[in-house]
Parts: C-alpha cells; sequence; structure tokens
C-alpha cells in the first residue's frame, strides 16, 4: 500500500435525540434517532495497481433510527423486541473507481434483535436471544445473505459478603448459521463458553 502524505486525522460528531416512554402491561418503549458526522474519514480499497491503492481522506456520514420495546409477561419472564435501520453516504472522491468499496457497506440495513429472560431462582436465569441481519453489499459486488443467529445461557449471581460472583455458561449460534459479517471472514459455528466475573 502507498503511503499518503497528506492524511489527516480522522474525527466525528455523534447527534443522538431519544425517549422513554412506560406503555401498557409493563411494557417499555425506547426510541432513538442518531447521525454522525465523520471529517476525512480513512478510506483504503485495497485494490492493487490504481491510484486508490493508498488510505486517502474522504467526509461521510452515518445515521440511523434504534427502538426496543421490553416487557415483563410475569414476576419471572421478560422479554424484548429491537429494530435498527441504519444507513450512510460519503462524498465522492477522484480516487474512486468502479471496484471502490466503503467499510460501512458492510453494515446491514436493518436489524431485528429478540430475547427472553426466565427468572429460575433468585440469582439464576436462563436466556434465549436472536437477531436477525439484513443482506448487505460487499466487495467485489458480492451480495452477503441475511442470517438468523439464536444464542443460549444461563448464570448464577453468587451474593457475597464483600462481592458478587457471576457463573455463567452460554452456547452461541447454535443452529450453526454459516454467515459472514465481512467478505471472506466466517463467523464461527456453533460456539459455548463459560465466563466468570467478579464485581466489587
Amino acid at each position: 500500500m502507498a503511503t499518503n502524505p497528506e492524511l489527516a486525522t480522522e474525527t466525528a460528531w455523534t447527534y443522538e435525540l431519544g425517549l422513554l416512554k412506560k406503555l401498557w402491561f409493563d411494557t417499555k418503549l425506547r426510541g432513538a434517532v442518531y447521525y454522525t458526522d465523520i471529517t476525512d474519514y480513512q478510506q483504503h480499497n485495497y485494490i492493487s495497481d490504481v491510484p486508490s491503492a493508498q488510505a486517502y481522506n474522504i467526509d461521510a456520514q452515518l445515521y440511523g433510527i434504534e427502538l426496543e420495546l421490553t416487557r415483563s409477561f410475569t414476576h419471572d419472564l421478560s422479554g424484548y423486541l429491537t429494530y435498527t435501520w441504519q444507513n450512510w453516504s460519503a462524498k465522492d472522491h477522484p480516487f474512486d473507481s468502479d471496484g471502490t468499496h466503503y467499510f460501512m457497506e458492510n453494515q446491514p440495513r436493518n436489524k431485528v434483535g429478540l430475547g427472553l429472560n426466565y427468572k429460575l431462582w433468585e440469582g439464576g436465569v436462563i436466556t434465549l436471544n436472536s437477531r436477525y441481519l439484513d443482506k448487505r453489499q460487499s466487495k467485489k459486488d458480492r451480495i452477503l445473505d441475511d442470517v438468523i443467529t439464536v444464542d443460549i445461557g444461563a448464570q448464577h449471581i453468587f451474593k457475597l459478603a464483600h462481592y458478587d460472583f457471576t457463573l455463567k455458561g452460554y452456547v452461541n449460534n447454535v443452529t450453526d448459521q454459516e454467515y459472514e459479517l465481512r467478505s471472506g471472514y466466517p463467523m464461527p459455528g456453533v460456539t459455548a463458553g463459560i465466563l466468570v466475573k467478579v464485581s466489587y
């Protein structure tokens, strides 16, 4: 990659406006709109033998909407539903070519999340979470398919004299979906683990 002596430092301003409202039947709504203005975003196309085979600066904008509904169904069961819409724009640059690809294109336009939490006993919870990622554009006009993933977990918090001890087990991507968040970088299949945390 060729060096660019005129490469400037990237800076950004983010503006966000949100609301939180309690609805009916122990349901809460959270919403937000945001706008990020990036000056001198450091762009690189990773395309050989073209002028853009070096990092250069462009101005870009990211913006979107986030919505979340949470509800307690019973004393022991609660859940949430989230939706995110996001988009971006960037100014043209002389280094742009037919193969120009922006990292922002990897971001799904639509995302949906769904989760349930069930309290087994005092301090013990099992969780079920799922998310949907919309299809998106990647390098060389490749389309990354949409995907639905499912994660499960269980944890217990031990309330000790001077600190809390959390023991959590989880299995992510339980349906073993094959997908990529970035072209050429496959995400893991079924993944299991144990997490230990101490909070003072």
